[in-house]
This record gives C-alpha cells, structure tokens and sequence, in this order.
C-alpha cells in the first residue's frame, strides 16, 4: 500500500514540476512590449522591399509549363523588424498548439512537381515560395524539416514552436502564468525562397514589372489557433508582404536565359540578408 501511495506521490509531483513546460503555448501579434507581460492587441503587418539597383530577370521563351531555373532568396527575414512577436504562455488553460500559416496567393490554377503555383503580375509567369529555417530569439526552434514548407500546398501547412534555452523557459515564460499574461520572445525568423515557372503564355512586354499577385495587401500570415482557452482570445496575424520595386523582365535578343544585378549568384537573387549576429534577442 506504502509503495502505491509513493508511486502515486510520485506521478503528482511530477506532473506538478513539468506542467509548465509541457504546456507552454505561443501566440504571434504585434509589439506589446518586454518584460511587461502583455499579450498582442491587435495583428501585425510588415512588407519587405527589395529596392536596391534594378534586376533584370530574362527567360527562354517556353515550350511548355516547367522552371525557369531562376529564384529570389531572402535569409534572415525577422518579421520583429515590423512588429510582429512570438509570444509564450504558461497558464492553466495553456494548449502547445501549432502557428498555421496562411496566405492571400493567387493560385493559377496550375501545378508542377506536386506544387502549387501562384501568378505573379506577368501573364504566363508563375512562383513557388518556400519557407525554411524558422526560428526565433533564445533559439526558440521549430519542427519544420528541411527543405522547409511550400506556402500554399494542399498540406502541412503549420508548425510547433518549442523552447530550448533554460532561462527563456523559467525566467520568461513559466511567469507568463494566466491565461492574459505572456512573454514576448521576438520575431519569427525565416528564410524564403521563390522560384519561377512559366508556361507558353509568357511573352512579357520590354522592362515588365514584377509583382507576386495577391487577393489582399499580404502574401503570407501567422496565427495560432488553439493555443488553449482563453488564451487563444489574444492571439492575432502576422501579416508579411513583399514588394518587388526593381525587378523587371528584359526580353532577351535570342533565345538565353540571363539573370543580371547586383546581389546575383548564378541563377539566385539574394533579396536581403542579415548576419544572426544582427538578430537580437527579445522583442
């Protein structure tokens, strides 16, 4: 009998020492501050611009659907630039639940290699974006595996937040322990990758504009949607846009396939890059 109450002893107190960081959940919003335990008020929203020296992107003139071998790289995009902020809770009602992402791409109705592709303001013009390495400050780490997520694809279109770092859990998210207080970590950092596909519709007029479509004034958004009741009345968007001011098509002379700029390496754009040393931990 001694042994069964020790066992059962036991079991509380281990649920009652681990609850907490089994059960830390995380929202996303706008900037609330640090060290002030509020949650997010309202959605963020950021657009990244690329507005350096012109790019020029020339292509083959297809035959038929398929890549164009040309893609657009950002690395270290940190959405906490804009205001957008992971946020942890501990509470009671606290659910470990995934941040979905969602988008407002405009699908062409077209797929290649099981992907889902996405018009951009060039008729017969078409873009995959794949999201990879997502993290936050603390080495705050996500689940994603590599080579990332295809925004927009029928499926796995979410993914699990954890801590890793000692301190972040007991000295910032074990306090955030009602259901109305949080911490804030930072900004969700990411990689993003955009590759372009065309098909025989492409015939593009000298010096085109390109702009990624979109139904509404973002591309792609984060949001949790079961971080636990209660909870979840605080949890908002973060909404990210890009903006693709000098990137223009030039028609070639003669059927090449040409990528000229700045920050090009070999058929790979670079859009934007920030050493992690520039990504400073918390909000």
């Amino acid at each position: 009998m001694k042994t069964i109450f020790r066992y059962i002893l036991f079991l509380a107190l281990y649920s009652c020492c681990n609850t907490v960081s089994a059960y830390t959940s995380f929202i996303v919003g706008n900037n609330a501050g640090v060290d002030n335990y509020r949650g997010p008020s309202t959605a963020a929203q950021m657009t990244f611009n690329y507005t350096s020296t012109a790019s020029n992107l020339v292509f083959y003139k297809p035959t038929q659907l398929g890549p164009t071998g040309v893609k657009m790289y950002w690395s270290y995009l940190d959405t906490g630039t804009g205001g957008g902020i992971l946020y942890c809770n501990t509470s009671g009602r606290a659910n470990p639940g995934p941040i979905t992402i969602e988008n407002a791409m405009v699908y062409s109705g077209k797929d290649y290699g099981g992907h889902k592709l996405f018009n951009t303001s060039v008729p017969g013009l078409y873009y995959t974006m794949l999201i990879s390495r997502v993290w936050s400050a603390y080495d705050t780490i996500t689940d994603i595996q590599s080579p990332g997520i295809y925004i927009g694809d029928p499926s796995n279109q979410e993914f699990f937040f954890s801590v890793t770092d000692s301190d972040l859990q007991t000295k910032g998210c074990n306090k955030a322990d009602d259901y109305d207080k949080f911490w804030a970590i930072g900004g969700i950092v990411h990689n993003i990758t955009v590759e372009f596909y065309t098909d025989t519709n492409f015939d593009p007029t000298l010096n085109q504009q390109v702009q990624l479509s979109s139904s509404s004034n973002y591309l792609y958004s984060f949001k949790a949607y079961s971080p636990g009741t209660k909870v979840v009345d605080h949890s908002n968007h973060i909404y990210v846009n890009f903006t693709l001011n000098n990137v223009k098509l030039t028609l070639p002379t003669c059927f090449t396939s040409i990528l000229t700029g700045p920050s090009v390496n070999g058929s790979t754009v670079r859009m934007g890059e920030y050493s992690s040393g520039t990504i400073k931990n918390g909000a």
